[in-house]
This record gives C-alpha cells, sequence and structure tokens, in this order.
C-alpha cells in the first residue's frame, strides 16, 4: 500500500503516481498489487489515472493487512508511526527545506525517522544538510529521480506563437520556485521577441501585474496533463528553474529528456545534477541578472542550446531514468517487507 496525503499535480504526488504505475504497467516479472490511501487532503486531480492504469484509490485500510507500506511526503509523517506497529514502513520524503520546517513544527514527525524501516530521499543533500538532527540512524537511502516523457511529436501548443524565442517555467508558480525571478530576467531582457509561459498551478504569493505589451507575450497556461506539458518541453527554448527551495525537481529532469535547455539556479543538490556550461547553466538564488544573462545566451547562441541539450539528455540516460528509479525502490520495499518476515 502507498499513502498519499494529495492527489494532486505537484512533485511528490507526481513522483508517487508514475512511480506505481511504472510498478504495474512495467512488464516486471513478479506481479505487484498495489493500492493507494488517499489522505483527502486537496483535489483528487490524479484519482481517474490511478484508476485507468488499475491502481485502486481508498479512504481505508489496515496496515497489517500488507507487505509493506510506502508513505510519500513530510505529510504523511504522522501515519508513519501508527503504521510501523503493524508492518514494515517506508518513507518517501521529497521536501527540501520547508520540510524540516514541518518536521520542527509538527511533534509527531520526529520520532517517525527512527519508527521508519527505510527513509527514502532523492538526494544526499537532504539527508546531509536539511534532514541530519533527525536521522539517529543509518536507516536512509538515496535513490535519484526518474522521468520518462513521452517524447511522441506533439502538436505546437495554441499559445506558443512561432518565430519567438519561448522560456517555459514548469511547475508549482510560486516564488518559492523564483517564478518571480524568471518574470524579472525576462523584464530584463527587454526583448520583443522573448516570451514566457508559466505551466502549473498558480499560488496566491505571485500575482503580478503586467503591463499590456507584458501580457502579450507573458501567458499563465494552468496546469496541464502529461500529454500537454510534453508539448510545451517539445516546443519551447528554454526551461527557467531559479528556484529558492527545491530539490533537482521533476521539471529539470522532464527538460533534460526532451532536449530542452536548463537554466537553473544553484540551490542545494542542483548542482550536482546540472554543471554549468556541460548540461545547463547555473546563476546563483535569486539573481535576476545573472539568469537574464544565462537566458540570453541561450536565445543567441543555437550551438549551444544544442551543446546542452545532447548533454543534458545523456544525464537522463544515465541517472534520471524511471526504470531505474523503479528498480532502486522496489528493492528497498522488498527488503523492507523481507526484514520483517524473517
Amino acid at each position: 500500500m502507498a499513502v498519499s496525503g494529495n492527489l494532486d499535480y505537484s512533485g511528490s504526488s507526481l513522483a508517487l503516481y508514475r512511480f506505481l504505475r511504472e510498478v504495474v504497467t512495467g512488464g516486471l516479472a513478479q506481479p505487484h498489487e498495489v493500492e493507494v490511501l488517499w489522505g483527502r487532503l486537496g483535489p483528487p486531480a490524479l484519482k481517474d489515472a490511478y484508476g485507468t492504469v488499475g491502481i485502486p484509490v481508498i479512504l481505508n485500510a489496515a496496515p497489517k493487512a500488507y507487505d509493506v507500506v510506502l508513505c510519500n511526503s513530510i505529510l504523511t509523517g504522522s501515519l508513519v508511526r501508527r503504521c510501523a506497529d503493524q508492518c514494515p514502513v517506508v518513507w518517501w520524503i521529497h521536501e527540501p527545506r520547508f520540510g524540516a520546517d514541518m518536521v520542527r513544527r509538527g511533534p509527531d514527525l520526529p520520532a517517525a525517522f527512527t519508527a521508519a524501516t527505510r527513509i527514502v530521499f532523492p538526494t544526499r543533500w537532504q539527508a546531509t544538510d536539511i534532514y541530519s538532527e533527525w536521522l539517529a540512524h543509518e536507516n536512509w537511502v538515496v535513490v535519484d529521480n526518474g522521468v520518462n516523457v513521452d517524447l511522441t511529436p506533439q502538436l505546437r501548443p495554441a499559445d506558443l506563437p512561432p518565430g519567438c524565442f519561448t522560456i517555459l517555467q514548469l511547475g508549482g508558480v510560486e516564488r518559492r520556485k523564483g517564478a518571480d525571478v524568471t518574470l524579472e530576467a525576462v523584464r530584463r531582457l527587454a526583448d520583443p521577441r522573448v516570451h514566457l509561459v508559466y505551466v502549473g498551478p498558480r499560488h496566491p504569493n505571485f500575482m503580478p501585474e503586467l503591463t499590456a505589451e507584458e501580457a502579450a507575450r507573458i501567458r499563465f497556461a494552468g496546469p496541464k496533463p502529461e500529454t500537454q506539458v510534453a508539448a510545451y518541453l517539445q516546443h519551447c527554448d528554454a526551461l527557467s528553474c531559479p528556484t529558492r527551495d527545491d530539490l533537482v525537481n521533476l521539471a529539470i529532469l522532464e527538460a533534460l529528456q526532451s532536449g530542452l535547455p536548463v537554466a537553473a539556479s544553484s540551490f542545494g543538490a542542483i548542482p550536482g545534477t546540472i554543471r554549468h556550461d556541460w548540461n545547463g547553466l547555473l546563476s546563483p538564488v535569486g539573481d535576476a541578472t545573472a539568469l537574464a544573462a544565462n537566458l540570453a545566451r541561450l536565445r543567441d547562441d543555437p550551438a549551444l542550446r544544442r551543446r546542452l541539450a545532447i548533454n543534458g539528455q545523456e544525464t537522463h540516460r544515465e541517472r534520471h531514468t524511471v526504470a531505474r528509479q523503479r528498480d532502486a525502490l522496489l528493492t528497498i520495499l522488498e527488503e523492507a517487507s523481507a526484514t520483517a518476515r524473517r
């Protein structure tokens, strides 16, 4: 059983759905029975997607009826201890620094770190720099995030005019993810040929006022299903990800696989995947001037875009395929279950 507070298109919910989809549809030699216990936090946007691949979404469950429970994100931390009394629990923690703030505010969360059979982080940086004060036992492991974008050619989205240099920011449209930094960088470019599209749910903390000229080339497309996201990845010219607090997020990995050049901040674990001038361009956190300079380089240098794209696809193949992630997580889950049976 997997436990997820959210069933929305946020990073952690989407990562869980994609992993479980691979488990049940990936042609594995050993079949796995999977159910998802939903904590009813937010809208169930992914419920139908789970149903399409044959994974039931349930509202109540007895943990002792399962071989192992996978608790997804910090939001399920309060359930880790309760489940751990009945069966092995693997806790998959996606959150960067804001997750540690949640642990400090939640009286039940610190004890969950010792109750979990295994803890999975997508980056070592989380374990060594963010959550180390609660990791009293060596019960944690790192599994790189993986993605599998559908590379089937898609029609150009109607809101992407031809003949322009279009920058994509993908994911939650909020200040934590640097949505304001991208906007300021585009303003600094002052180029009517440069367009910007935000694809993802819009947060109330980022509601900028646009001039009439800006509104013609800066658009908020809202959240999109996977096939439409793939179309934006195929038809935009660069991804902007100037995050203030994030991991090597799914947007970066999807851009790498799709051959879309990445301009990201140097926050946290990102430089461990994005090497400046090799498979992407990096700028200091919050520095719109430096981001604008990197975006200008991408706009003006097609050869640079091609080189970054080729190297980015190599990075994806070597470290971030969904099959690699699936196999690593399944091994951890199976080992946790086997340990309980001994």
